[in-house]
């Protein structure tokens, strides 16, 4: 019994530091590529070569949803992981093409 409440214990405390370092992890990120924007040659880099931009992001997209799915499988999690990362890239540069 005393095994059984340990082994839960220590399953909740390791998906709860892998939800924590995901969070973290984030946070960096964004807060990393903001400090890059916000700088005013990136803003204006971004600004002039936005088709560009957009496409590429399309593409890596369409890429990223094709390899997870079809070589990697979506029954994996990094096939899961990447078929989601190259749906939002590919969203992104959807919403960067399509003027609304």
């Amino acid at each position: 019994m005393l095994e059984t409440a340990l082994d839960t214990a220590s399953s909740f405390v390791r998906a709860l530091l892998l939800y924590g370092s995901l969070v973290v992890f984030v946070g960096v990120t964004a807060h990393a590529l903001t400090w890059l924007l916000i700088r005013r040659g990136a803003v204006r880099w971004v600004w002039g070569y936005w088709t560009v931009v957009g496409a590429a992001l399309l593409v890596l997209g369409v890429a990223g949803i094709g390899y997870g799915w079809l070589v990697l499988g979506l029954d994996t999690t990094a096939g899961s992981a990447l078929a989601g990362l190259g749906l939002l890239l590919a969203s992104a540069g959807l919403w960067m093409l399509i003027p609304v």
